[in-house]
């Protein structure tokens, strides 16, 4: 049983709780075994695995088992350590440390990361943050990666994208990524004051596919949709009474779909690149749908649209 050096935790505890140092990093926290299981199944690299091991059962013990054959540094340490990094405040026994996706960037590339793409054990156990400070790994934008993520894009290279806008909540946010995957689409984008997509609370509420699909991130959500509109692409928001309903619009296969704000809806900056409005029509006293709900129900309308065709 190890103790984790305090150097270490405390850059742990900044992977669980700040998005600048996940950014920095290049690194981001996976908590549990079917989440570890789905990322090494989409080909993202684990570095790093915290095993509580009195706590642990058969699926966390294989999961960690399964990460140190694809290359991560396993430690166990005491009960009581991954609550104290504060990823979630009851944690599962065990806790990965994982590379966010970015394409085109080989291990080569990345200073203080071993040849092959993982941490050496000296650098999980000494606490070194050497280990952080990679070449390219302080970028805002989060392109599609990993060996797994990178076929899935090149399989959906055709198809609508989902924007999603100044988005502020975790499970939600989540919820848009597991809905995009369902639907089929291309890609996810969060464009503008968007909540981190690698924060443990939008990692755990997307059930994996934020390893699959990878969003990628628009820090300028106007310029983007300027640049969208100049590529003559069909640009769809969602507004109470405005356009036609949803199901009576005709969604082209690169459509973008875009979802504002839970409380603010869309910026006006952004609304004036919107080519087309579409609304749910909704019974009873119903005012408003969950941003979720509403993009779920969107999203595979033009998925059945396409699949028509």
């Amino acid at each position: 049983m190890q103790a984790v050096p305090r150097r270490r935790l405390a850059h742990l505890q900044r992977l669980a709780q700040h998005p600048a140092e996940r950014r920095k990093a290049g690194q981001f926290l996976i908590e549990g075994a079917v989440l570890l299981n789905e990322a090494l199944d989409a080909g993202l690299r684990v570095n790093e695995v915290l095993l509580e091991r009195e706590r642990a059962g058969d699926a966390e013990k294989a999961a960690a088992e399964r990460a140190r054959g694809e290359g991560a540094v396993c430690a166990e340490v005491a009960d009581g350590t991954l609550a104290r990094i504060g990823a979630s405040v009851t944690p599962p026994p065990i806790l990965a440390v994982a590379e966010i996706p970015r394409g085109g960037v080989s291990g080569e590339q990345r200073s203080g990361v071993a040849r092959d793409g993982h941490m050496g054990a000296a650098d999980v156990l000494t606490g070194e943050e050497g280990l952080v400070g990679r070449e390219g790994a302080a970028s805002e934008e989060v392109a599609a990666g990993g060996r797994g993520a990178t076929a899935k894009a090149e399989a959906s290279a055709e198809g609508f994208s989902l924007a999603a806008v100044e988005i502020a909540d975790p499970s939600n946010a989540g919820a848009l990524l597991r809905c995009a995957e369902g639907a089929g689409a291309s890609e996810v984008v969060f464009a503008g004051n968007c909540v981190d997509p690698w924060g443990p609370k939008t990692v755990r509420a997307s059930a994996g596919s934020v390893f699959r699909l990878p969003p990628r991130r628009e820090p300028d959500a106007a310029a983007f949709l300027q640049n969208l509109r100049q590529s003559d692409r069909q640009v769809i928001a969602t507004a109470s009474n405005r356009g036609n309903p949803y199901y009576e619009f005709s969604y082209d296969k690169e459509a973008v779909i875009l979802m504002g704000n839970e409380t603010h809806g869309l910026p006006e900056a952004v609304e004036s690149c919107v080519t087309d409005w579409v609304h749910i029509p909704l019974s009873g006293g119903t005012e408003s749908l969950n941003v979720a709900m509403a993009a779920a129900i969107i999203c595979f309308e033009a998925r059945r649209q396409g699949a028509s065709r």
